[in-house]
């Protein structure tokens, strides 16, 4: 999976299709590098776990199968800004650079127009990393709560990949995240066996058990 990323990474021409938002590099770079990632870690080492991934429009993104016929299927999303990562990615596929922190100041025209323009500054802006703490702090809430309601059952586990490159990138980062997730997402209403926290860059994955299937919220904290 890391071979294909970097495929993907290689050329000019590779690079412009990852960053297109054409529908399979999408699909590969939101779900199925980091489902492949947790899988590693999760299932690595367990001898005839097969999976398979799900490129269809369905409730979950794969299924793990085991030995003995029992399966498990995972939901993956992500905590992220969706729109502003769809916009700096239209800028970095033109201009092969773009910032991160500055601020989108023009957006004309449909995307895909002659008449297309997006305007962010390329220039570092300093922000606090309260400020970006609490934003992601938001967007694992909303991401995880707008699951609520929808029906997916015990043998589900719903995999939420959050930034733990500039956000929750050191030990406290993670046990405020901790402390976030015990105290106000642990709901009924979450329809999974269990909420898995994934970083993007694999250096916290914080697992919980729902309490709609099962007593306890804390499953493991496998590593951090």
């Amino acid at each position: 999976m890391t071979a294909k990323n970097d495929e993907l990474s290689a050329t000019p021409e590779t690079k412009r299709f990852a960053r297109s938002g054409a529908e399979l590099p999408k699909k590969f770079h939101d779900e199925i590098y980091f489902l492949a990632l947790f899988i590693n870690e999760e299932f690595g080492k367990i001898p005839g776990a097969y999976v398979t991934p799900n490129l269809n429009n369905d409730n979950y993104d794969a299924t793990v199968t085991f030995e003995d016929g029992s399966k498990i299927f995972i939901e993956v999303t992500q905590a992220k800004n969706g729109h502003d990562e769809s916009l700096r990615l239209e800028v970095l596929s033109l201009e092969g650079v773009v910032s991160l922190t500055s601020p989108i100041v023009r957006v004309e025209g449909r995307k895909g127009t002659p008449a297309r323009n997006v305007k962010i500054p390329l220039q570092h802006i300093a922000k606090d990393h309260r400020e970006t703490l609490d934003e992601n702090f938001r967007l694992v809430e909303s991401t995880v709560t707008a699951k609520a309601k929808r029906h997916y059952g015990k043998n589900f586990i719903l995999l939420v990949v959050v930034d733990d490159y500039l956000a929750f990138r050191e030990k406290p980062h993670h046990a405020l995240l901790d402390q976030l997730i015990t105290s106000k997402l642990l709901s009924p209403n979450l329809d999974f066996g269990r909420l898995v926290i994934f970083g993007r860059s694999g250096k916290v994955l914080l697992s919980y058990k729902l309490p709609k299937y099962f007593s306890t919220g804390v499953d493991t904290i496998l590593y951090a």
